[in-house]
């Protein structure tokens, strides 16, 4: 992954992104942290119990869910510890949803990043890459198969 993680630090100098040198927690305030989480909380028990709630899909969006209000909840408590198990989860679930569809990650992953590089400066509000004049879009061409 180091290749990959690479990849990232040259976008996000690129844009501007935060890149840090050591282990760290990103800028925020606390309790917009712990309100964030309880919102996502919020909606993981809506639909945990949805007829669809725990099946493919729905199933792995939960997951996912559940591990990015614990990722807030460890930066509302100031605790990089479970910052980082967090963010090991959250990987984890990205690679098992990779797998459970047979996407070609490393594949994927390069063509975005060439994608990515002809994006511009991070936009202010929203911290994310603005797509400009000579923003390409990735071309993604796996095979198609049934349902």
């Amino acid at each position: 992954m180091k290749k990959q993680m690479n990849a990232v630090r040259d976008f996000h100098k690129q844009i501007g992104a935060e890149v840090a040198h050591r282990p760290c927690l990103l800028n925020h305030c606390e309790e917009s942290a712990r309100e964030f989480a309880t919102a996502v909380r919020e909606l993981c028990d809506r639909f945990t119990n949805h007829p669809e709630g725990r099946s493919g899909l729905m199933a792995r969006t939960l997951m996912s869910l559940e591990e990015t209000a614990e990722w807030l909840e460890s930066h509302a408590e100031l605790d990089i510890n479970a910052a980082a198990d967090a963010w090991g989860d959250r990987a984890y679930i990205l690679f098992g949803d990779a797998v459970a569809t047979g996407i070609p990650v490393e594949q994927i992953f390069d063509i975005v990043h060439e994608s990515n590089m002809t994006k511009s400066a991070a936009n202010p509000m929203t911290g994310k890459a603005v797509k400009g004049g000579g923003y390409v879009r990735p071309r993604i061409d796996l095979p198609d198969r049934e349902i």
